[in-house]
């Protein structure tokens, strides 16, 4: 069934709850998030706020257990979970940030006073999505009224911070390890991903103007695409092909001066670690994904095709993301 559909039924459903209760009567939430790397980081702030609303309920969070490790450390989760059956029998409050359909039964039957959902905010912003951190708050604000939040950071655990740091002196060296850019050329759609040999041409200026080594991160599956770039940066870019954790992956991050990359999970990570990202985005929705932190640029040509399904492209001989010009990035670089 589509998603659509999901969201229509989860719209239906919340009408059968309240969307309000005194905080002091709430003593178990939960909170699901089934959902990818960039999607989950726009959702951290939900924690902190649902905690200040309710401080002593205990706070259960189902996601997919590849993102586990990039809110393990947050303490304002009480309990990371990746299966249903793991779920409380019972919660005062159920907040579906984005669920499935056996989340969906299972709160019908399980939920005790409020009930809320994404369809509902979706329903009402269509034609006019904001940043999705704000969708996300939208989602929550029945419950929790206006109370103040901004950009929250993600929690990385020491474990992980001891294995970044290990790896940069391991990659630069340790006299290079602290002032570095990090590259991601990947993107979960081909037509996200800018090319190659431009991406190797932007390493290499960053490197003689600049005197920053890149590193090339992203996983096995997109390694053809780092060493493309390492291959062809003449010594200016190193590559991190990595399997280590998410957390590992953004304490990485969180160390570089500058992100650069095309509309991914790994740049949520950037933004929400406050690293400065030049953003390259193809057919992706204006706004809905920006990066958030001060000095960060994004660089977006929108056609009239945009949005699109982000896998067939009416204009394959001059895809969107082909658009942006080398210089138009080394330019955005040294503003």
């Amino acid at each position: 069934m589509s998603e659509k559909l999901l969201y229509a039924a989860n719209m239906l459903a919340s009408r059968c709850w309240r969307s309000q209760v005194s905080p002091e009567k709430i003593k178990e939430i939960v909170v699901v998030k089934w959902d990818e790397i960039g999607d989950m980081v726009t959702a951290v702030h939900v924690f902190e706020i649902l905690k200040s609303y309710a401080p002593q309920a205990r706070l259960t969070l189902l996601c997919k257990p590849f993102v586990g490790s990039l809110i393990n450390a947050n303490p304002y989760i009480d309990n990371v979970i990746h299966h249903t059956e793991e779920l409380p029998l019972r919660a005062d409050v159920w907040v579906e940030l984005r669920g499935t359909w056996r989340t969906f039964w299972l709160s019908l039957w399980r939920t005790k006073k409020v009930r809320l959902d994404r369809g509902r905010v979706r329903f009402a912003q269509r034609g006019q999505q904001p940043h999705e951190r704000i969708t996300n708050f939208r989602i929550i604000e029945p419950l929790v009224g206006n109370l103040a939040w901004s950009l929250e950071p993600l929690f990385i655990g020491e474990s992980d911070e001891h294995t970044a740091q290990n790896l940069l002196n391991e990659l630069l060296g340790e006299e290079r390890s602290s002032k570095f850019v990090v590259v991601h050329p990947g993107g979960r759609s081909l037509l996200r991903r800018w090319p190659v040999e431009r991406f190797a041409e932007v390493v290499k200026k960053i490197y003689h103007v600049e005197g920053f080594q890149s590193i090339i991160i992203g996983t096995p599956d997109e390694s053809e695409l780092i060493e493309g770039i390492v291959k062809d940066s003449d010594g200016a870019g190193v590559a991190w092909i990595t399997k280590a954790t998410l957390g590992t992956f953004a304490a990485v991050i969180s160390r570089a001066e500058l992100f650069l990359g095309n509309e991914s999970g790994p740049l949520q990570i950037a933004d929400a670690m406050g690293v400065k990202s030049i953003a390259l985005f193809g057919p992706g929705v204006k706004d809905v994904f920006y990066p958030q932190t001060e000095g960060s640029k994004v660089i977006h040509h929108i056609l009239d095709c945009n949005p699109c399904d982000q896998i067939h492209c009416s204009r394959p001989n001059n895809k969107c993301i082909d658009m942006i010009e080398v210089q138009e990035v080394l330019n955005t670089f040294t503003k």
